[in-house]
């Protein structure tokens, strides 16, 4: 008996048994698990609460090294020190409803709202604007807008109050309240018929003019945007350095970006080496999105020697551009870019480079969808499906192991076995060729690959790039497995 349950204990888990987890589909979590039961038995068991752990503490660490805190270090003592307050005064709010079993007057008592303690200020908003109205059903994401509170106009008067007190911070925490009610409520709980958009680029604006650099990369991104304002690049542009002035790392990145002049709007202001050098500064400051970039706008120049001469960068020989790629690339993943976790995967999972590496390729798109991004999902079950058509490749023809097949023959076994599991609606906004950084203007405005439909492109010489380099190994007309859509943030630009 004890031998037969401790064979029952060993075997996996039957499909309808396994959890959903990551975000996929339960139909999705089983065969993950069910493919890892014929490459790796034991690792299979531990999948569904070993990923979701591993999510979590790589999310921890990746907001930590990001934490507003952070990015504040190398800016005006004044505006981390009003971070730190808000922090503080915010945990102090937390403790007082807990001791007054989340009686708001009790907690209240004692605070001084009458004069000039911009403490008690702001220790009343966080105790009064924290409420919500009690949502209507599991779908009301309205109701958890802090615009949705009873108190929420009390509330903002008195961080109002503490903003004239010289706390710019105060009229950045209103300015992103409106921001959540924007992509909570799509403004369904504003009064009068205003804008939280609008609102929302106001306050930010005015902790803007006072120099806070977290809210002048704020203005930006809305200017670059047209985002409760008119879309103004020299606007957009002029806040940016602001803020890169005080250290703020995102808009070190997103200059960058700009003088990229990949869209039509940033065209007519390419200059690659003055992005070259904001994106260096922006990784020196701990920001991994701009390694990623770095690391693809070196593997261009591998390609194409005017992108190298327009950087300012020539070496005698392109593999040194392809070592600093994959080095910034490696950089990037090490800090946790999801981006960066999935390009590597393609190039450790294509012929390109030389860098053909079937178990690195794994790990990559393993680590991508942890971190969230839902296209490793597909690469994924390519890899294991490819690993367990290799081992019956072994058995049947008594081959001594799979790294000793041809990089042809291995790619071929692949197209033989490879099936997709393509999404019907994820947004393809960064064009799929390994070398191209262009980002699409509009959903939908690249075309689709013919066969899969699964990539897209900003252009006919990238999609003939990307399958000479990778995409024609793992393409494929099979939709057997498809994973329910997943959105994506946006790549090409922080918020």
């Amino acid at each position: 008996m004890a031998q037969v349950l401790d064979q029952a204990a060993n075997e996996p888990p039957a499909a309808s048994e396994v959890p959903p987890f990551l975000g996929l589909s339960q139909r999705q979590s089983a065969l993950l698990v069910a493919l890892y039961n014929e490459t790796d038995p034991d690792f299979a068991k531990q999948i569904p609460t070993a990923l979701p752990i591993a999510a979590q503490q790589l999310a921890a660490e990746y907001e930590k090294r990001n934490s507003v805190g952070k990015k504040l270090e190398r800016a005006n003592p004044k505006y981390l020190d009003e971070y730190k307050e808000f922090e503080t005064i915010q945990q102090e709010a937390v403790e007082q409803l807990s001791k007054t079993d989340m009686n708001i007057d009790k907690a209240a008592e004692g605070l001084d709202f009458e004069g000039n303690n911009r403490h008690d200020l702001l220790l009343g908003s966080f105790l009064y604007g924290g409420v919500r109205r009690e949502a209507s059903g599991p779908e009301d994401r309205a109701s958890m807008s802090p615009v949705a509170s009873p108190n929420f106009e009390g509330a903002k008067k008195l961080m109002e109050r503490a903003v004239k007190l010289g706390c710019t911070m105060g009229a950045v925490q209103i300015g992103s309240f409106y921001i959540q009610e924007d992509k909570l409520a799509n403004g369904k709980n504003m009064k009068n018929g205003e804008d939280c958009k609008k609102l929302a680029y106001q306050y930010y604006k005015q902790a803007a003019d006072q120099g806070n650099p977290m809210a002048c990369h704020k203005v930006a991104f809305f200017s670059e945007n047209g985002y409760g304002c008119d879309e103004n690049l020299d606007r957009a542009i002029e806040y940016y350095t602001k803020a890169y002035d005080q250290g703020y790392p995102d808009s070190a990145h997103n200059l960058g970006l700009i003088y990229q002049g990949h869209t039509q709007a940033t065209a007519p202001r390419k200059e690659l080496k003055k992005a070259l050098e904001y994106l260096e500064q922006a990784k020196q400051w701990g920001y991994a999105a701009s390694a990623n970039a770095l690391g693809r706008l070196y593997l261009l120049m591998s390609k194409n020697p005017q992108v190298a001469k327009d950087s300012g960068v020539e070496v005698d020989d392109k593999d040194e551009y392809i070592v600093t790629g994959i080095d910034f690339m490696e950089y990037a993943a090490d800090n946790g870019d999801a981006d960066a976790m999935l390009m590597l995967g393609l190039i450790f999972g294509s012929k390109d480079y030389g860098l053909y590496d079937m178990d690195k390729a794994q790990n990559y798109m393993e680590l991508a969808l942890v971190r969230g991004d839902p296209e490793a999902y597909n690469y994924l079950v390519r890899i294991l499906r490819a690993k367990m058509a290799a081992r019956a490749a072994l058995e049947q023809e008594n081959l001594e192991n799979f790294d000793k097949l041809s990089l042809e023959d291995q790619a071929k076994l692949i197209r033989q076995v490879a099936k997709e599991a393509t999404p019907e609606k994820v947004r393809h906004k960064q064009c799929s060729s390994t070398f191209c950084t262009n980002t699409e203007q509009k959903e939908g405005d690249y075309k689709k690959c013919g066969r899969c439909q699964r990539v897209s492109y900003c252009s006919r010489e990238c999609q003939k790039e990307h399958w000479k380099h990778g995409h024609k190994a793992v393409c494929s007309t099979n939709a057997e497995e498809k994973p329910e859509s997943t959105s994506t943030e946006e790549k090409s630009a922080t918020q």
